[in-house]
């Protein structure tokens, strides 16, 4: 349908609940709803209320959509509806009209591609920059991780030492292989840009205490098995976490913790269970966990 007519079409009546949004004014409003459910058609009349029977300026109004498709519509609707007001003798509707190419109809995008075009000195912005489409800014972002990629797995891990490496580094790249290290620093990056940070960058780690996780392993051991029976084939377990853990000597590797661990759910086995595994993540945590957390930030 042209903005003729629909300019011509009679006016849409809205339900109570649309009105109440669309007459609403001097605070914040929520409109929340479904597909087909008219939320454009609020926005048009509410839009138009406002340059029209309150008088603002077209320019003082901001009229957001997360899409050029949604935005174009948008604007192809309000365009009809102040033709509709100003056929039906609006003045105020057909001054807004002849100027209504300039308004803030637009994406969030759109708008700031806007603001920076016309202030580039202010923003510290190229004066010729545009607006990466999706597929140029898929492709610049795997150039960014490729290089990053390289500079990572040929540092040495110290600083102003040679390059030349780092085994380390590249058994964190091995682990993951590229596609699934790609993924997971883009999937962080998009995640913390979406939270505002400006330089995405991860938290430092949790302080980590895997001799207190232990302690508490072999607390939890103790209390199991003074609740089984003697002879009760549960005790087993329990009773060589002890034998390892209580052992004078080094600390319990991961993987002698992992032998440890049980999948059982008996209740009785539910609070060492629990501490087995607190063990295991506390450990991986400040070996192995605690490297491959450095790599990635």
């Amino acid at each position: 349908m042209s903005v003729e007519q629909q300019a011509q079409a009679p006016p849409r009546q809205p339900t109570p609940e649309q009105a109440a949004a669309i007459a609403v004014r001097g605070r914040d409003v929520l409109l929340e709803a479904g597909a087909g459910t008219g939320k454009t058609g609020v926005m048009v009349d509410r839009y138009c209320r406002l340059v029209c029977d309150s008088g603002l300026s077209p320019d003082a109004v901001l009229a957001f959509t997360f899409t050029e498709k949604a935005a174009a519509e948008l604007r192809q609707r309000i365009r009809a509806e102040l033709a509709r007001r100003a056929e039906r003798g609006s003045e105020r509707a057909a001054t807004v009209l002849a100027g209504i190419g300039g308004a803030w109809m637009t994406t969030i995008h759109g708008f700031c591609n806007r603001v920076l075009a016309a202030h580039p000195v202010a923003a510290g912005v190229d004066p010729g920059f545009r607006v990466l489409d999706a597929p140029e800014a898929t492709r610049a972002a795997r150039e960014a991780f490729d290089d990053a990629l390289v500079e990572f797995i040929c540092a040495d891990g110290t600083a102003g030492g040679p390059a030349g490496g780092d085994a380390a580094r590249e058994e964190t790249v091995a682990a993951y292989d590229i596609e699934g290290l790609r993924g997971l620093i883009v999937g962080i990056h998009e995640e913390l840009r979406s939270r505002g940070v400006a330089e995405p960058q991860l938290p430092e780690p949790p302080a980590v205490d895997p001799e207190a996780a232990i302690g508490q392993a072999i607390d939890a051991a103790h209390e199991c098995l003074r609740e089984l029976k003697e002879g009760d084939p549960k005790r087993e377990l329990p009773e060589q976490a002890l034998a390892r853990l209580d052992a004078p000597g080094p600390a319990p590797s991961l993987d002698e913790l992992r032998a440890l661990a049980t999948s059982s759910k008996a209740k009785a086995l539910a609070a060492y269970k629990e501490a087995i595994e607190a063990a295991i993540a506390r450990t991986a945590e400040a070996g192995e966990g605690g490297v491959v957390y450095r790599h990635l930030a």
